[in-house]
C-alpha cells in the first residue's frame, strides 16, 4: 500500500467516524477492514476518544496542542451522557468531529502506515555466522555455525555434525594460489588460518587465503571489514593487501575496512605494531595502539586518533556508536540487516546519535532504538527502508 492509498483509508475511517461516508466509500472501507483481522482491530480502535487523547500526548508537538483536544472530547463526553442512547451515537460522532481538525486525520494515517509496514519490519533479522568458501581447484562449501571451517593439525578441514572431512593436505601446496571465504550481507565468520592468525570477517567482506604460507612472508588479500590477530613471528611477516593499500605487521590485533564502494582503507591498531603504505606513494606509516591510519583514494595516509570500542564493536556483537551520523549507522546495519536505505529527508543523513545494541537484535529493535530520538522516522516495505 503506497502514500496515496494509506492517505485514502485513514479519510476514509474520519468519514466512517463523522457518519458523512456515501455507500461506496462504506463498501470500500469495507474491504480493507475484512482484509485482516489486523485491519478491524486497527479500525476498532477509533471507537474509543480515550485512544485519540493517548495518541495525541505523545504527539503533541507535531500537532495542535492534545490539552486543548482534550477539552473538546471532555465536553463532547459530558454532553453525550445527558442524551438518549440514539443522541449518544450522534455525540460520540460528533466528538470524532472535533478531533478532525486537531489531527485524527495524522493520527489515523501514521497508524495504518504503520500496521501496514509492520510485518515486513519484522520479519527483517540479525545476521548470523555464515560464509561461503570456494577453494582453489574450483570446490564450494556453504558454512555457518553447525558447518565449520577448522585446523586439524596443518590441514584446512571442514567439521560438521557428521564429523571431520579433510579439504587439502598442506605438504606439497601452491602457496600462490588462494582460496576465498566470502561473507554475504546479513552474515558474520570467523577463521583460524594456517599459521595461527586469528581473523573475523564481518558482513560483505571477502578474504583470499593460501591453504599454505611461504617461508619468507605471508600474505592474504582482503575487502569489506576484518579483524586480524596475528600470530607472532618475527622474521615472518605478514601482510595484507587491499585495493587502496597495504598492511604488514609480526603480531598484533587490528581493524581493516576497505569496503570497494567507501574507496579507503582504515586500519586501526588495538595492540601491537602495524605499518601501513599506499600503492602509489612511498609514504609508510607505523601506527600505535589507538590510532588509525586512513588511505584515501588519492593515495594520501592520514592517522587520527580512533574510538576502539566503537571500531571493532562489530568483532564483539555489539552496535556501538558514539556521536555518529545516522548515514554512518545505517550503512552497518544494511549490510547486517541485508536491507536497502532510501533517504526521503536527505537532512537525516547528518544527523547524530549515540547508542549500543547487541547485533543479535533483530532489526525492530535496530528501529526503536534510533526512534526513541524523535529525530528520524521509519517506513519499510519488504526490504527497503524508507528514512524520514
Amino acid at each position: 500500500m503506497g502514500y496515496h492509498d494509506i492517505y485514502r483509508i485513514a479519510a476514509l475511517i474520519v468519514k466512517s467516524i463523522k457518519g458523512k461516508e456515501s455507500e461506496e466509500e462504506r463498501n470500500e472501507l469495507d474491504v480493507w477492514r475484512n482484509a485482516s483481522d489486523r485491519n478491524r482491530r486497527l479500525y476498532q480502535k477509533y471507537q474509543d476518544a480515550e485512544y485519540f487523547r493517548a495518541r495525541s500526548i505523545v504527539k503533541e508537538k507535531e500537532y495542535e496542542s492534545s490539552e486543548r483536544i482534550w477539552k473538546s472530547i471532555k465536553t463532547g463526553i459530558a454532553k453525550k451522557k445527558k442524551r438518549a442512547l440514539l443522541v449518544k451515537v450522534v455525540s460520540c460522532a460528533a466528538v470524532f468531529a472535533l478531533l478532525l481538525s486537531a489531527g485524527a486525520l495524522w493520527i489515523i494515517q501514521s497508524d495504518v502506515h504503520q500496521f501496514e509496514y509492520q510485518d515486513d519490519l519484522t520479519a527483517i533479522r540479525a545476521g548470523d555466522s555464515k560464509a561461503i568458501l570456494s577453494l582453489v581447484d574450483g570446490s564450494e562449501y556453504y558454512l555457518n555455525s553447525r558447518i565449520r571451517l577448522a585446523l586439524v593439525g596443518e590441514n584446512y578441514a571442514i567439521r560438521d555434525e557428521a564429523g571431520i572431512h579433510i579439504l587439502d593436505n598442506k605438504k606439497g601446496t601452491d602457496t600462490k594460489r588462494k582460496n576465498k571465504l566470502f561473507v554475504p550481507r546479513n552474515g558474520k565468520y570467523d577463521i583460524t588460518l594456517c599459521d595461527g592468525t586469528k581473523v573475523w570477517v564481518n558482513s560483505d567482506s571477502e578474504l583470499y587465503y593460501p591453504s599454505a604460507f611461504a617461508s619468507d612472508q605471508r600474505i592474504v588479500k582482503a575487502s569489506g571489514e576484518m579483524y586480524f590477530e596475528v600470530s607472532h613471528h618475527d622474521s615472518w611477516p605478514f601482510i595484507i593487501e587491499t585495493d587502496y593499500g597495504r598492511v604488514e605487521v609480526k603480531g598484533t590485533s587490528f581493524n581493516l575496512r576497505s569496503y570497494r564502494e567507501e574507496k579507503k582503507l582504515v586500519t586501526t591498531l588495538v595492540q601491537g605494531k602495524v605499518l601501513v603504505s599506499s600503492h602509489e606513494t612511498e609514504d609508510i606509516i607505523e601506527l600505535h595502539p589507538g590510532e588509525t591510519a586512513v588511505v584515501t583514494d588519492n593515495q594520501e595516509i592520514d592517522v587520527v586518533t580512533a574510538n576502539v570500542q566503537e571500531v571493532v564493536s562489530w568483532k564483539d556483537d555489539m552496535f556501538v556508536f558514539r556521536s555518529s551520523t545516522l548515514e554512518q549507522i545505517m550503512e552497518e546495519a544494511a549490510r547486517w540487516y541485508d536491507i536497502r536505505i532510501v533517504w526521503v529527508s536527505e537532512e537525516r543523513r547528518h544527523t547524530l546519535f549515540s547508542g549500543e545494541l547487541p547485533r543479535s537484535k533483530d532489526f525492530v529493535d535496530f528501529v526503536r532504538m534510533i526512534e526513541l530520538t524523535e529525530k528520524v522516522s521509519f517506513s519499510v516495505k519488504g526490504r527497503t527502508v524508507y528514512i524520514d
